[in-house]
């Protein structure tokens, strides 16, 4: 890519500088676009000795000799504790060893959240960050958390790899009140109000004793408020309302929520628009980022991109969902993926087990048999 700049005799710096400008912009967006696709595409597996390997990106790395105690895997990262304990994360190519224990951690697409006794960390884009020294109780998602500081009395939030003040709130003990989407917050002050914290901005919203229900995504929040029960939702920095009564379940997603009615009309709001997916009711359904999974009467179905495609006519003992990415084993044994809207059988195999994690599948079989399917390619622990 050139760009070409023709300067006058008195100079016109201010285009060379725009151009510049929309050419870095360019650069870095699809630096961030490829370094994303990049990052969803981990695993982790085991050899028939039993010795520990990462996949990333097709490529095989051993990261341990003993198997591990646990492990959990985001889009951008895999977090473990190895055989004796130790906590690890292996991340853009390089083996973390971050503690020599841990009390808990939660893997995200874009975050590493993890507890060590009442201290607060968080792993993000290669960091370890101290959040707090002292807390008990916080709530994490993809790219925000929140917590009550113990020491210094305020509930903060983390977001865009920057602490936030949310309140400080020297008269109360703690607030606990709060619940996280993959990238708002909503979350309840010292006076009993309740506000969303989202795009680095906290908006409010009502009292305590007026919302009797919430649930959060990324870039959409709903709640039933009372005393009328109506069904509203926050999108595009405006509240709106979708129903004139409290629907009997909702459940929030990436830019879109699905719930079932007064009416028991299965329905989902996508990019601002309302589809009505069934007018019987629903034997489940499942909101999971850009996907909504559900079955009607026999049929097993996914919402992707205000499309409804029906995968099968039998409902499947186990499913995983993920992104735009469904897994499943059909009524055969077959082992199918449903993405981007393309189903396709990816093994033949008798599988005992399977996992999707990023755009990975990787599925047991026979003694020891592992294999992980990748963008139409099949790696095996051979």
């Amino acid at each position: 890519m050139f760009i070409f700049v023709i300067c006058n005799k008195t100079g016109r710096m201010k285009e060379i500088f725009i151009a510049l400008k929309y050419l870095l912009s360019g650069i870095f967006i699809l630096f961030l676009s490829l370094a994303s696709t990049q990052a969803q595409q981990i695993s982790v597996y085991s050899d028939y000795l039993e010795k520990v390997y990462v996949f990333d990106n097709g490529t095989h790395r051993q990261i341990e000799h003993l198997p591990l105690k646990s492990y959990k895997v985001g889009n951008q990262a895999l977090a473990y504790e190895d055989n004796t304990g130790n906590f690890k994360i292996f991340f853009n190519n390089y083996l973390f060893s971050v503690s020599s224990f841990v009390s808990e951690y939660q893997a995200f697409d874009n975050l590493i959240v993890f507890r060590m006794n009442t201290q607060l960390k968080v792993f993000d884009n290669g960091q370890v960050k101290n959040l707090s020294t002292n807390i008990t109780d916080y709530a994490a998602g993809d790219d925000v958390v929140i917590f009550f500081d113990d020491l210094k009395h305020k509930l903060m939030a983390y977001c865009n790899s920057q602490f936030f003040e949310l309140e400080d709130a020297l008269n109360v003990d703690s607030l606990s009140n709060f619940i996280c989407g993959e990238n708002t917050i909503v979350f309840c002050d010292s006076k009993n109000y309740f506000h969303i914290f989202y795009d680095e901005k906290s908006v409010p919203l009502a009292y305590s004793e007026r919302i009797k229900s919430v649930k959060a995504g990324r870039n959409i929040v709903a709640f039933v408020e009372e005393p009328i029960n109506n069904f509203q939702i926050f999108y595009n920095d405006e509240i709106m309302e979708l129903e004139s009564f409290e629907p009997v379940s909702y459940n929030c997603g990436d830019d879109l929520l699905a719930y079932v009615d007064a009416n028991n009309y299965l329905k989902v709001f996508a990019d601002g628009d309302l589809f009505t997916l069934s007018f019987d009711q629903p034997n489940f359904y499942e909101v999971v980022d850009e996907l909504v999974v559900y079955s009607v009467q026999t049929d097993f179905k996914v919402f992707w991109h205000g499309k409804t495609y029906t995968l099968e006519n039998m409902i499947p003992a186990k499913y995983n969902a993920n992104n735009d990415m469904v897994v499943y084993i059909d009524e055969h044994g077959y082992l199918k993926l449903f993405e981007k809207g393309q189903t396709k059988t990816i093994s033949y195999e008798k599988i005992d087990s399977f996992e999707l994690t990023g755009s990975c599948v990787k599925y047991s079989f026979g003694v020891k048999s592992q294999n992980i399917y990748l963008n139409g390619n099949t790696y095996s622990n051979n």
